[in-house]
């Protein structure tokens, strides 16, 4: 067999690996998009998605202990579970090399929370971030759903005080501010729309009591991401 032989057969052997796991080890690459998918739709996160992430950002961080070796995740996912989805998040903050997440397409829901978890957060020109509070389908015993409510509380308050540190010190236009907080018609005419505002907690509360969607553009300016992929 020839080196050129040899050659194409490695890159078959990595692509073929990459299609199966979702692991690109020459470029120490994860893809993480939608695992699993029923009834209902893409399963976003969920526990397959979830233990695949774990794996792979152990097997590449393990590889460079000493914190040198970067880590890329591409992102394209509509968001989950919200367990699941903290184990991705601590995952990727617990790693010692630098993590960056590209986002294409979704970046919504629960991913737009595990895309905070990144060192370098980037989104692509045409994709989306989507913010809000979620759903949940608990039932059973009265005391039992006072405790999953609690608990969701909690997350709750965690989502808050993550997006508001990401924001903190931003300052966005009047339009787009009065834009984000459903007031699109309150924008006054002439220069005064150039005026900077900042948002504050109970604007970022009424943003996440219904789903709110941001622009690559938006995104940067609000410190969502730091950088768009051109």
């Amino acid at each position: 067999m020839s080196d050129t032989d040899i050659y194409h057969k490695f890159k078959k052997d990595d692509i073929d690996q990459f299609m199966d796991s979702d692991i690109y080890l020459p470029t120490r690459t994860i893809y993480m998009g939608s695992i699993t998918s029923g009834d209902d739709g893409e399963g976003g996160v969920d526990y397959a998605l979830a233990e695949r992430m774990i794996k792979a950002l152990h097997i590449l961080d393990s590889q460079a202990p000493n914190g040198d070796k970067p880590i890329v995740i591409i992102m394209n996912n509509v968001g989950g579970d919200v367990f699941h989805g903290m184990a991705i998040y601590d995952a990727i903050k617990n790693c010692k090399n630098h993590v960056t997440i590209k986002a294409y397409g979704h970046a919504m829901s629960m991913g737009s929370i595990i895309l905070q978890a990144a060192d370098q957060r980037m989104m692509s020109k045409n994709s989306r971030i989507m913010i809000h509070y979620g759903s949940n389908g608990v039932s059973g015993h009265a005391k039992t759903t006072y405790k999953w409510t609690d608990e969701i509380k909690k997350f709750d308050k965690f989502m808050e005080e993550l997006f508001l540190e990401k924001i903190d010190g931003r300052k966005i236009t009047l339009k787009k501010y009065l834009t984000l907080i459903g007031k699109k018609d309150e924008v006054p005419p002439g220069p005064s729309h150039l005026k900077k505002v900042t948002i504050e907690k109970h604007e970022l509360e009424s943003m996440l009591n219904f789903d709110t969607f941001f622009d690559a553009e938006t995104a940067l300016e609000l410190g969502f991401i730091d950088q768009i992929i051109e």
